[in-house]
């Protein structure tokens, strides 16, 4: 055997490996799995709040600080930090929504129903001043599905649900 026999036999053999230990790591590896999704912005820590009815049976004020990647949550804790949070709200009861704007991009907040019109006038005027807060009150009624900025509508949008005390 020459030396450059044993030399190519080493380099093809450590190539086979590397070859093997890819494919095992493809078939070991998340290629197939979907990545779990993560917020868009920054100042969100989770994508998903607490949306047991117990964790908002005391709620009357929720805040939101607006971002044109998402309504991030500060208040009540089951939504702090919360990208997008569903809001559990229980039907008839009265409530406030104040925002403050927190990148300078005109934001409004409005609820819509499943025909994407906003419920009983239930919407701000809007504003493009960095930390300027906007505040609405409103009572929730079963025709509210979603809230959204309607400027932003695909990136700060979330989900509303309502209980019925029955």
């Amino acid at each position: 055997m020459t030396p450059n026999s044993t030399d190519r036999r080493t380099f093809l053999s450590g190539i086979a490996g590397t070859v093997v230990a890819a494919s095992i790591a493809g078939c070991l590896g998340s290629e197939d799995e979907d990545p779990e999704p993560e917020p868009v912005v920054d100042e969100a820590e989770s994508l998903e709040g607490d949306t047991d009815p117990d964790a908002w049976a005391d709620v009357q004020e929720i805040r939101f600080d607006g971002w044109v990647g998402g309504w991030v949550g500060a208040e009540p804790a089951a939504i702090d930090r919360v990208e997008n949070p569903t809001l559990v709200l229980f039907e008839g009861r009265e409530y406030r929504i104040t925002w403050e704007n927190q990148d300078g991009v005109h934001h409004n907040f409005a609820f819509w129903d499943e025909n994407e019109e906003v419920v009983e006038d239930y919407s701000t005027d809007g504003n493009e001043t960095l930390g300027e807060l906007e505040t609405l009150a409103f009572t929730a009624t079963a025709e509210m599905e979603t809230y959204r900025c309607e400027y932003q509508q695909e990136r700060q949008k979330g989900d509303v649900k309502i209980v019925t005390d029955n």
